[in-house]
């Protein structure tokens, strides 16, 4: 395992990471593995109950820095895992086991068919539910938390009414606080978003949580604000901090890069985090 050189990052990666497609776009390639840059892994397949088979990466924690903590990824509506490696191997080099998983008909999971303009599918929190199950059995002396972003936040908010008792934290980037909101901002840039199901649901579960939770905002976010997160915290009674900085939707981890590196930033409000709790 080697320590990663992360200046060197592809401008094209961290474009990636940063990309919004107004609706959920799959990609079935991978453009990446982890020891495409040197970092152990292991790669396992998952069965949900319905028969969907989701693969799975486990990053190594490096064992000079290993924290006992896991984190599940639940990305966005665009690519697949293999776009989040240079995040998940930094977060590893700092100690933290991470876990990703392709949604169904995401990467080399099951095939699902996927209409660009859903917001989001349950589908994706039953294949949420079967990596925390099986991800919490396997480390059972570790901390486990999900790590989500954009329509990763709606997919764990749905999920967490049945992992509730597998997971100790949340740390969200854009989150989704209310869906019938979100379909209402896209409508006046003139897109269709629909729902798989009533937001009356969705708002019953994001009520329903009670671990603490940490939420990235980014201050030119128009579509999942910095006030939506405030709003959330005052709604929760568990703890739930509230981290807004400068940039556009989910460019947290290259926040402050000159100065602290690639998620040197990100990293260390998730280290404050989690220590506080």
């Amino acid at each position: 395992m080697k320590i990663l050189k992360l200046r060197l990052l592809p401008i094209l990666i961290i474009n990636v990471f940063t990309h919004s497609s107004y609706g959920i776009d799959p990609d079935r390639n991978y453009i990446l593995t982890p020891d495409s840059i040197g970092w152990s892994y292991e790669q396992a397949v998952v069965v949900t109950e319905d028969g969907a088979q989701i693969n799975t990466w486990t990053y190594a924690a490096n064992p000079k820095t290993d924290k006992d903590t896991v984190l599940i990824l639940a990305y966005p509506d665009a690519g697949n895992m293999s776009y989040f490696v240079y995040q998940a191997a930094t977060l590893a080099n700092a100690g933290y086991t991470v876990v990703t998983f392709d949604y169904r008909g995401f990467g080399q999971s099951t095939d699902f068919k996927i209409d660009p303009n859903y917001l989001y599918y349950t589908e994706f929190s039953n294949d949420l539910e079967v990596v925390a199950g099986k991800t919490a059995k396997k480390f059972k002396n570790k901390k486990l938390g999900i790590w989500c972003m954009s329509m990763g936040t709606t997919v764990t908010t749905r999920a967490y009414p049945n992992i509730k008792e597998d997971i100790d934290f949340i740390i969200g980037e854009g989150f989704v606080t209310d869906t019938s909101m979100i379909v209402e901002r896209y409508k006046r840039l003139n897109k269709e978003i629909i729902l798989p199901e009533s937001s009356m649901i969705y708002s019953s579960a994001i009520k329903s949580i009670q671990v603490p939770i940490l939420i990235f905002s980014a201050s030119d976010d128009t579509i999942t604000t910095t006030s939506d997160a405030l709003e959330l915290k005052d709604l929760l009674i568990n703890a739930c901090n509230v981290i807004e900085y400068s940039g556009k939707h989910l460019q947290g981890f290259q926040a402050f890069i000159d100065s602290k590196g690639f998620g040197g930033w990100y990293i260390e409000n998730i280290n404050s985090f989690l220590s506080e709790i």
